[in-house]
Formats: C-alpha cells, sequence, structure tokens
C-alpha cells in the first residue's frame, strides 16, 4: 500500500505496514478530552534481555511519527528505557484498532510538575503493523479508572504530556 492509499485508509481497509500511525490509530491515541484511556501495553527488555510489559493510560500520539507517556521514575519501563531504547507499544481500542507500535525511547524531561517522580518519555514511531483481524470487531479494551481523590492528579499529568512544544 502506497503512503498514499494509507493516509486515505480507514479502519476497513487492511493494511500490513506502515511507517507511521495510520489516522484512525492516530485519533484512537490523540483524546481531546484528556482521557486516561485507552489502556496501551508498552513492551520493553530487561537488562538480562527479557521482555517486559506494562499497562500505560498515559500513552499520547503528538503526531503520526511520534507518541508520548508519562512514566514514574522509579519504575521498571523507565530503567528499561533509560538503558536500552527498543519499545513496542500494543493497542486495541473498539471497534477496530489492533496494531502493534515499534519504535526507540528517549527521555525528553526528567521532572514533570504534576510530580516530581514523573518523567516524559517520547518514543519516535519506526513502524506500525496492522494485527486486526480482517472480520470482527474489538468490542472492548483494558481501562483504568483511578480513585475519584485522584483523578485530578492523573488528568493533570495527562495535560502535562499533551501541552508540552512538540519538536
Amino acid at each position: 500500500m502506497s503512503d498514499r492509499q494509507l493516509q486515505d485508509a480507514g479502519p476497513d481497509e487492511h493494511w500490513r505496514r506502515a511507517q507511521e500511525l495510520p489516522p484512525y490509530v492516530f485519533a484512537a491515541l490523540h483524546k481531546k478530552d484528556r482521557a486516561i484511556n485507552p489502556i496501551a501495553v508498552v513492551a520493553t527488555v530487561d537488562a538480562d534481555g527479557a521482555p517486559r510489559t506494562a499497562p500505560f493510560g498515559s500513552l499520547r500520539a503528538v503526531s503520526p511519527a511520534l507518541l508520548r507517556l508519562a512514566c514514574a521514575q522509579y519504575h521498571d519501563t523507565y530503567a528499561n528505557l533509560c538503558r536500552d531504547g527498543r519499545v513496542s507499544v500494543a493497542l486495541l481500542a473498539p471497534p477496530d484498532v489492533a496494531v502493534s507500535i515499534c519504535g526507540r525511547a528517549r527521555v525528553v524531561q526528567e521532572r514533570m510538575d504534576t510530580g516530581d517522580h514523573l518523567a516524559v518519555v517520547e518514543i519516535d514511531v519506526e513502524e506500525v503493523k496492522n494485527d486486526m483481524m480482517r472480520r470482527g470487531a474489538i468490542e472492548s479494551a483494558a481501562s483504568f479508572a483511578p480513585p475519584e481523590e485522584l483523578r485530578a492528579y492523573y488528568v493533570g499529568a495527562i495535560a502535562e504530556i499533551e501541552d508540552m512544544e512538540s519538536p
């Protein structure tokens, strides 16, 4: 599929691989309402070479070629990304988004205003793989609901990563 065809492709168009997020995948990760969801699973590599995964609700698409997330500095994912920037992100979002996103991550801000234990990580998208079956629909996805007393904290962290200047 050509770049132009991919730009025009919707969820009904079957494509295999792309160098950036197709528009409907970008829309699933570029929420206007600072929503905590969808949850994306971020895979990294431990120091011993073992794969590790962790769910993130703060992952946002800044552009079709750039993702951004807030990550706690004490988290294994943060240590793995600092040591080895290789990363893969799995996203399932109803009704028709099932993708794997491979890229390179780097810390772009070591301390967030929301919490000094949080860092901002950017991921340069290198490849997007379409994992959606040709027939059927994603009926649900993992979601996260913080306790009411922490909702403002989570929304504040998402707002901070969304409001950063784009490179």
